[in-house]
């Protein structure tokens, strides 16, 4: 499947990043160079190598690529022009202790137990400490940790237990007036051979870059800032616990609220019509999918689930030949998401309940045993390794296949595809959505998108259409 890297109609430029390095390169470069605020929505971000910035210009070996993106947000801390540096991650996984990134693990989230250990938040405010000191006033500025799990269930859980009952999952990257938004986190396995989706908005973005701007402000006031490193060492339950969480948490439901309205909305849409006489190419609504566990009960805003399941059906209703091309790195499709995408195609199985004037199929991309994220590392055996969480991990690629299987059925009797990403040394981890006329001169290749012109919408985001991407992150 090929993306299509969105861009302002009006602008000069067109910004491609299509391949992890690339990513990187692109995200350190805007970083080192930015002159007015640096934001980054993440799960989490890389520790890197406990190497200092002399001993890395002075050696000959390779850089770590989180050294390097440290190194850039300490660059952009030193920078007197900077007006904003706001970093949004997930509580339990910043506060992980995980070992530091070298060339031979290739991540930062090994728990060796033999090797040195720290954690992303003190990492990355480290790295932020001349501006964070200069800066002292400001609420919004500073890292962040968003805690998305009950509390109670945080005195239960130890890490990284704690993280499967749900994360903070957005993927949101703002330098200066530029937006990337992503299914990747920043991290070394991220920057290398994890392949994802990028997609930039520029120039402003026709309101979008400071609408996702407002919504990291409203993240993070609900967040908690870290201040050092008394955090690292105390019990989740301990740094959040907080008299008044249920009035925070309303409060955060009714600002969202606020910014996802129809009327401001409206107002990205008004502010393109001021700024440019250009036509818009293509309109960018903005979604947000929150955990019924969060409130523990449904949040009163149109989630991107939902938003996700009419567009589908939207475009059914609309036009019965067009197709629907879907990427999940861990496939397991809700009922509700399953029933839509199997009114799709021509019933090979003689079922009479379909309608058998639909011509459009389903073209379904997951990741192969081999480049599942949770394929088994080769690595030394240790006494962690052979543990009892290891052990259930490595199973996870196999459970995840006989998912596959449960949707195959369905989606193939329907003249569907699955197809399945297998690379040797790398792991696929890209998520989206695409509603495209098929290319009717060449059907044997219509799991492929080749003229940009036959897309009629697209998704980008951090969600995988499954049960955790819906209920739990």
């Amino acid at each position: 499947m090929k993306d299509i890297h969105a861009h302002e109609s009006d602008a000069t430029t067109q910004v491609t990043v299509p391949t992890p390095s690339d990513f990187h390169a692109h995200l350190c470069n805007r970083i080192r160079r930015a002159q007015d605020r640096v934001i980054l929505a993440s799960l989490y971000i890389g520790v890197g190598s406990d190497r200092s910035q002399k001993s890395i210009d002075s050696s000959n070996e390779n850089v770590c690529k989180e050294d390097e993106l440290l190194y850039a947000l300490n660059a952009a801390a030193s920078n007197q022009n900077i007006k904003k540096i706001q970093i949004l991650l997930d509580a339990n996984r910043a506060l992980r202790h995980v070992s530091y990134t070298t060339s031979k693990s290739a991540q930062s989230h090994s728990t060796d137990l033999r090797s040195k250990k720290t954690y992303s938040a003190k990492s990355v405010h480290h790295r932020l400490k001349p501006f964070l000191q200069q800066n002292e006033g400001n609420r919004n500025n500073g890292v962040f940790l968003f805690p998305v799990n009950d509390f109670q269930l945080c005195s239960i859980l130890p890490s990284p237990l704690g993280e499967v009952a749900g994360v903070f999952h957005i993927k949101a990257y703002i330098i200066d007036n530029e937006l990337i938004l992503s299914g990747a986190n920043l991290s070394e396995e991220y920057f290398t051979n994890r392949l994802d989706r990028y997609m930039s908005f520029i120039d402003g973005g026709a309101g979008l870059v400071n609408f996702y701007a407002d919504l990291c402000d409203i993240l993070c006031k609900y967040a908690f800032k870290y201040k050092d490193e008394k955090h690292g060492s105390a019990k989740m339950s301990k740094i959040f616990v907080s008299d008044n969480d249920s009035v925070k948490k309303k409060e955060l439901e009714q600002s969202l609220m606020e910014l996802f309205s129809v009327e401001k909305i409206d107002s990205l849409d008004a502010n393109k019509q001021t700024t440019s006489s250009t036509e818009p190419v293509a309109y960018a609504i903005p979604t947000l999918q929150v955990p019924r566990s969060f409130l523990g009960r449904q949040m009163q805003l149109y989630s991107d689930a939902e938003a996700t399941r009419h567009l589908i059906q939207a475009a059914l209703d609309h036009d019965t030949s067009l197709s629907v091309r879907l990427s999940s790195a861990y496939l397991n499709l809700t009922p509700n998401l399953l029933s839509i995408l199997t009114k799709f195609g021509k019933d090979t199985a003689g079922s009479a309940e379909y309608n058998t004037n639909i011509s459009g199929s389903v073209y379904i991309l997951t990741a192969g045993k081999l480049s599942h994220g949770f394929a088994p590392k080769r690595q030394a055996a240790t006494k962690e390794s052979t543990g009892i969480v290891n052990k259930i991990k490595d199973g996870i690629p196999d459970a995840f296949l006989s998912l596959v299987k449960q949707v195959a059925k369905p989606i193939i009797e329907r003249e569907g595809k699955i197809l399945m990403y297998e690379r040797a040394g790398w792991t696929f981890h890209a998520k989206g959505l695409w509603i495209a006329v098929d290319d009717n001169a060449n059907p044997a290749q219509n799991e492929h998108i080749d003229d940009s012109s036959l897309l009629v919408s697209t998704v980008i985001g951090s969600g995988n259409y499954g049960a955790r991407s819906e209920d739990l992150d």
